[in-house]
């Protein structure tokens, strides 16, 4: 039995944050009926496109049926309406002016289904100046001060290589959902409105670089792969690639100085602590750094894991995919494509002992299983199904 079994959930979201949520609840076992207008999710159009299917796409909305509703339709609303009435959660990422025009406000939702856990992604949050503007993880991260953090010293403003802020936007919304479903279950409230924002996710992610500042007016600047306060702990180039490697104290700083045959720099003055070698952080990496070109990545690995010293082979996406860790912890999904082959998919970040995920079918191809669905869930005739077709409702 899957946590969520008997969950019923409407996902009407788009790109990234809200359907990697949708993506969620179908792992931890809700039905979860994916609503696209009839152009599809955006996201099915992102490069690269294999086969008609994008990528993007099929990352986060793996388990779902997937349904075309056009909302725009008098005939979209009513059916919109009776979907509502049965179902536990609706998901949607469209700004509140959007949403509203769009029968998809909290009040109009909430009279529909007292009981309905409304879950809304902004870009920027509900409230404020900004609260209709569109947001994409990009800009995010160049708004929430990422971008400038990211990069090397001598370059300009880098993005971080996965959508961090969608995908953990994803996350904290359905947190926040299963939150609002257990104080439901607990008789603590109804229904209610859960808000989520990529601005918000972006700022709590920001971590220790947000008291850094509050406390102690430091801005983070770009170190490239460097923690900043922490030297050193960085990516050094070995003789075939690059290992991260980190004196995350001053006992793992010994260890660490041992291991690249440089004992004598872990007694002298200048590095012996964590603060003189921040300060010291250019000098202290110049004499460091050549050792590392001596050996290997897969050599060096070897030695630092034996001195106790953290430490990781830089890895691409193929490298990764490839490694007996993912396999062992079900991190690589394979499924059906529903074309005589098979789809290699990313697993559940979450492991439960009694109530595990489990991840479901591919991701729908556009409007799949529209039939079914009005059909099964709502008692549609083939006729009365070809005639919304006919008017363009669905």
């Amino acid at each position: 039995m899957t946590a969520l079994a008997g969950i019923k959930v409407l996902d009407l979201s788009r790109v990234l944050a809200g359907p990697s949520c949708g993506q969620l609840f179908a792992d931890m076992g809700a039905d979860v009926i994916k609503i696209e207008d009839r152009e599809g999710d955006e996201n099915r159009r992102w490069l690269p496109v294999v086969d008609g299917r994008g990528a993007n796409f099929m990352s986060v909305n793996r388990g779902k049926r997937g349904i075309t509703l056009n909302l725009k339709s008098p005939r979209g609303q009513e059916i919109l309406a009776q979907l509502v009435r049965r179902s536990d959660v609706l998901i949607e990422n469209f700004p509140p002016d959007t949403a509203a025009r769009l029968g998809l406000s909290w009040e109009k939702l909430s009279a529909i289904n007292e009981n309905l856990i409304h879950l809304s992604i902004t870009g920027y949050g509900a409230r404020g100046p900004m609260r209709n503007r569109p947001g994409y993880d990009n800009m995010l991260q160049a708004f929430t001060g990422m971008m400038a953090m990211t990069g090397e010293a001598d370059a300009g403003p880098a993005r971080l290589g996965p959508s961090v802020i969608d995908m953990g936007t994803g996350m904290l919304a359905f947190a926040g959902a299963c939150a609002a479903l257990l104080a439901r279950a607990q008789g603590k409230a109804k229904g209610q409105h859960v808000e989520a924002s990529l601005m918000q996710t972006a700022v709590a992610q920001l971590g220790y670089h947000f008291t850094a500042y509050t406390m102690a007016g430091i801005v983070p600047q770009r170190t490239g792969s460097a923690v900043w306060h922490i030297v050193p702990y960085q990516a050094f180039r070995t003789m075939d690639g690059w290992v991260l490697a980190g004196a995350t104290n001053d006992a793992v700083w010994i260890r660490l100085a041992e291991a690249i045959g440089m004992a004598h720099l872990a007694t002298d003055p200048l590095y012996v602590d964590a603060r003189g070698r921040a300060d010291r952080r250019e000098e202290l990496i110049a004499l460091i750094a050549p050792k590392f070109l001596a050996h290997a990545t897969e050599e060096w690995v070897k030695r630092l894991d034996a001195a106790r010293v953290p430490c990781s082979p830089v890895q691409d996406v193929a490298q990764v995919i490839a490694h007996p860790q993912l396999a062992a912890m079900d991190m690589v999904h394979e499924v059906d494509d529903g074309r005589g082959g098979t789809l290699k998919l990313a697993g559940v970040p979450l492991c439960m002992s009694a109530t595990p995920p489990k991840p479901g079918a591919r991701p729908p191809d556009l409007g799949e299983h529209t039939d079914s669905v009005l059909r099964d869930e709502l008692g549609f005739s083939p006729e009365e199904i070809a005639a919304l077709r006919a008017e363009e409702a669905i």
